[in-house]
C-alpha cells in the first residue's frame, strides 16, 4: 500500500458532473477542519477546472464525514456555494449539519430511498460505512458513472480482497455486502466508477479478477 512517510496515503476526490446546462457537485473535501490541509483543496481544483464556485447549485453528499461535507464552509466561515439551493445526503448523516454546517441546514434534502435528483443522476442509499451512505448513479449515452463515496478505502488491498473492511466503517458487515453489490454492478459492460479514496483523479473500470477484481483507471493516477 502506498504510505507517506509512515502514514497511509489516501486520494481525496470530489467530483463535478455538467451536461452543459446544468451541474452537480458530488462531495466537498474537508475545507480547513482537517489536520491535513491537503484534503481541502477543492476550491483551488474548481479554479484550476475552470469553474466558477457560483455556478454550484445543487451538491450530492456521499455521506457525513468531514472530508466530504465540510467545504461547503470556506475556511474564512463563509459558504463556498453562493448560489447553493440543495444538499442531498443520506437521511441518516443529516445530523452533520449543526455548527459550523447549521447555515446549510434549510437546504438539505435527505435521501431515504432510492430517488432521481436530476433528469441523469440517482441517489441510491447503501449504508454501512454510515447510516446515510449513498451513492450516486450519473448516467449519459456512454452508460453509467457510479460515485460510490468511501465503498472502497485503500484501492490496493481491497478489490483483490473485498472482504476486508475498513475500521471507520460504521457497520462493517453492512459495508461489505453494499461493496461486494456494487462491484458486481460494475462489472457489466458500459459502467464505470468514480471512488473518494481511489487514485487521483479517481475514475475507472472493474473486472472479475480471481475471487476478486481488478481495477482499470481511465487516465494515470497522479502523484
Amino acid at each position: 500500500m502506498p504510505l507517506a512517510g509512515d502514514n497511509l496515503r489516501l486520494s481525496v476526490n470530489a467530483f463535478f458532473i455538467t451536461d452543459g446546462t446544468r451541474s452537480l457537485l458530488i462531495d466537498t473535501g474537508a475545507s480547513n477542519v482537517w489536520h491535513d490541509p491537503t484534503m481541502g483543496l477543492i476550491y483551488d481544483a474548481l479554479d484550476e477546472a475552470g469553474i466558477d464556485p457560483a455556478h454550484v447549485t445543487d451538491v450530492a453528499i456521499t455521506h457525513k464525514h468531514e472530508d466530504h461535507v465540510s467545504g461547503l464552509i470556506a475556511p474564512d466561515g463563509s459558504e463556498a456555494f453562493i448560489k447553493l439551493e440543495r444538499v442531498w445526503i443520506g437521511a441518516g448523516d443529516t445530523s452533520v449539519f449543526t455548527g459550523r454546517l447549521e447555515p446549510i441546514r434549510d437546504r438539505v434534502i435527505p435521501v431515504s430511498e432510492q430517488v432521481a435528483i436530476n433528469d441523469w443522476t440517482t441517489a441510491i442509499p447503501t449504508p454501512g460505512h454510515t447510516p446515510g451512505h449513498t451513492v450516486y448513479d450519473v448516467r449519459s449515452g456512454t452508460g453509467h458513472l457510479l460515485v460510490w463515496g468511501d465503498t472502497v478505502h485503500v484501492p490496493t488491498l481491497q478489490f483483490d480482497q473485498p472482504n476486508v473492511s475498513w475500521e471507520l466503517d460504521g457497520n462493517q458487515s453492512q459495508a461489505c455486502a453494499a461493496r461486494a453489490a456494487l462491484l458486481e454492478q460494475l462489472t457489466q459492460p458500459h459502467h464505470f466508477v468514480a471512488g473518494a479514496h481511489l487514485d487521483s483523479p479517481g475514475i475507472a473500470r472493474v473486472t472479475p479478477s480471481g475471487d476478486g477484481y481488478a481495477l482499470e483507471y481511465l487516465a494515470p493516477p497522479i502523484g
